[in-house]
Parts: structure tokens; sequence; C-alpha cells
């Protein structure tokens, strides 16, 4: 029995094909905002002529998502995985507290993050999105080992270099050589993903409900976002101000 925890975690931004000046100007700023006010935040960037025109450029990285689906069909990954799905990153932090004080004879972690941003620290001391990488550090020590998959974008955004916190930077899926997966963490992070998308995060819990038994998903994420509810109040607020002009 292996003494590694092997954790495949994924989160969905990181398929994006989108630009820096994109994500620093038509993206909501926040962190772990809850599925509805993501909605409604995003909903604002949408009835905007300049951002819709901006996210209307934003696609998906195709040849990226097919290397994610034939990873979560191949028999590298256990039928008896542990799978979580969510709409925040943070809550892998205890997810794998959970799995290492059920399994004592798991010694060590490795950590491969499929990520559109770092996690790494971001100022807070509290435990979130964007922090708990360092946090994971922080309680194990050594035994935390971690690599991250990065996004073609990321590099530009952080000001990356081959290397950070001593591991190697992935360019790709294909790089992951890990062959025994023991824990599936999903997350859609509703905040930094256009939500114009997700069908496409939508095909990829079907496909994960159809492949494992143990899942568990927020209730949240478990349908896509309805973007353009909020339509008729914005409708309502451009006849006001076209009235009073």
């Amino acid at each position: 029995m292996s003494q590694t925890l092997n954790v495949l975690s994924i989160d969905f931004d990181y398929f994006q094909k989108v630009s820096r000046d994109i994500l620093l100007n038509d993206y909501p700023a926040g962190c772990d905002l809850s599925t509805e006010l993501s909605i409604y935040t995003w909903s604002g960037y949408y009835n905007n002529p300049k951002s819709a025109k901006e996210l209307q450029k934003v696609e998906i990285l195709e040849d990226e998502l097919d290397h994610l689906k034939k990873l979560l069909l191949s028999d590298r990954i256990s039928d008896d995985a542990d799978v979580m799905i969510t709409n925040s990153h943070v809550f892998i932090y205890d997810l794998i507290h959970d799995c290492m004080e059920k399994n004592d004879h798991y010694k060590d972690i490795c950590c491969i993050n499929i990520d559109l941003h770092h996690d790494f620290v971001n100022g807070s001391e509290e435990v979130d999105c964007g922090n708990w990488v360092s946090h994971l550090y922080k309680d194990y020590g050594d035994h935390f080992k971690f690599n991250w998959v990065v996004n073609p974008i990321s590099r530009e955004m952080f000001n990356l270099k081959e290397e950070i916190f001593d591991k190697k930077l992935l360019k790709s899926l294909a790089d992951i050589k890990i062959k025994d997966f023991d824990v599936v963490f999903l997350c859609r992070s509703d905040n930094f993903f256009a939500p114009h998308l997700d069908p496409y995060f939508d095909e990829i819990v079907r496909l994960i409900e159809s492949r494992f038994h143990d899942i568990r998903i927020e209730k949240s994420v478990n349908k896509v976002r309805d973007y353009r509810k909020y339509d008729s109040i914005y409708e309502k607020l451009k006849r006001k101000e076209a009235v009073s002009i």
C-alpha cells in the first residue's frame, strides 16, 4: 500500500483561453464568492457593452480539456478515489486533512494542481482559495509535495520564472506523470471562470458522475449558472437613464 496520498487538484479556471488584459479588466474582483453572488456580479460585466465584447473572446483550451477527459477516464485514477466537486478551491484544504487523518498509512502528500492561479499566498492569514497551498506546506512541511500545471497566461500574470517554491512548473496536463491518484478535487471557481463556458465544466461533472461512485458535489455547481437572469434589471436601468437624459 502506497505511503503517499496522490491528489489531483483541478481548478477549472485553468481551461480558459484568455488574455491578461481581459482577466485584469473584465473579471470580478474578490475571493470565495458564493455562486449566487458571482452570478449577480458577472451579470454586470455581461451587460456592460465594453466588457461583454471582451468576454466574447474568452474560449476553452480544447486540447487541455481533452487531456483532462482522458485522464479522468483512465486507470490512473482508482474507481474508489475520493472525489469532491465545489465552487471554491478552499475546500481542498480540509479534504486533504480528512484523508490524512482517516488513513494513517499515508506519510506524504503529492498534489498536482491544475490552475490558472498559483494559490500559494495572497496576504490573508485565514485559509482561502488563494493561499491553501502555503497552509498545507505549513502543516505538513517536507511531507507535502506540490507541482503546478500552469495556464499559458499564468507566467505573464504572476511574473513567474521556471521554478517557484523549488518546484518545476508543468506546462500541460500531458506532463503529469503520476499513475495512481487517490483523490480528485474539482472546483469551478465561480469568481474566476467566465460563466458562458459553464457547459464545459458541466460536461466534466457528468463524466465524473459516470466514472466514480464516491462523489461529493456542492449543490450550487451541479448546474450551469444562469448569468443572464438579471438582464431585465439592467434593461430597466438603461431605460431610466435614457429617459433622464
